[in-house]
């Protein structure tokens, strides 16, 4: 019994042993972090009449979602899992619109926006555009930690066609 013991014993340290070798060796920098990079993007600007420059109101300025595996299911599209924001312009045409992306919701730099009229005929009517707008030479503010890159802010001015009858 004794010897029995004994072996149990020394197995018993050998094993703590190497639990203490092996469970302390990756508690070294640099460490390893999980999770996906993102950041806040900032796109600001003022909204004109492309024939005479004047600032439009009520023009709705909004992010769209980047669904790459947009599969479809019994015919049906899938629902966005969250809405992104959208902003109107004020009397002087101005937006300022701001959203938290992942870098799975952008295509690389780019960042798709959709303009839309949403005021009727108060201030004429016109065309709703989708553009692409690129954040590759963004300017960036705010502290950036481990996956989180800041704020990324572009300014751009957006030219609005009126639409015509046809």
């Amino acid at each position: 019994m004794n010897l029995k013991n004994h072996i149990i014993r020394l197995t018993n340290i050998c094993l703590a042993t190497l639990l203490a070798i092996f469970g302390f060796s990756n508690c070294e920098d640099p460490r390893e972090e999980y999770g996906v990079p993102h950041a806040d993007y900032n796109l600001k600007g003022k909204v004109i009449d492309k024939s005479d420059s004047k600032p439009l109101k009520g023009i709705r300025i909004g992010f769209k979602p980047y669904y790459p595996e947009a599969v479809l299911m019994y015919g049906v599209p899938p629902t966005a899992y969250r809405t992104y924001d959208a902003d109107t312009t004020d009397v002087e045409g101005n937006y300022n619109l701001t959203d938290h992306f992942s870098i799975e919701e952008i295509q690389g730099d780019t960042v798709t926006v959709y303009v839309q009229d949403i005021d009727g005929a108060e201030n004429g009517l016109y065309q709703d555009t989708i553009m692409k707008v690129d954040f590759s030479n963004a300017k960036k503010s705010g502290k950036s930690t481990d996956w989180y890159d800041g704020i990324l802010t572009v300014e751009k001015d957006i030219e609005l066609k009126q639409k015509t009858d046809e």
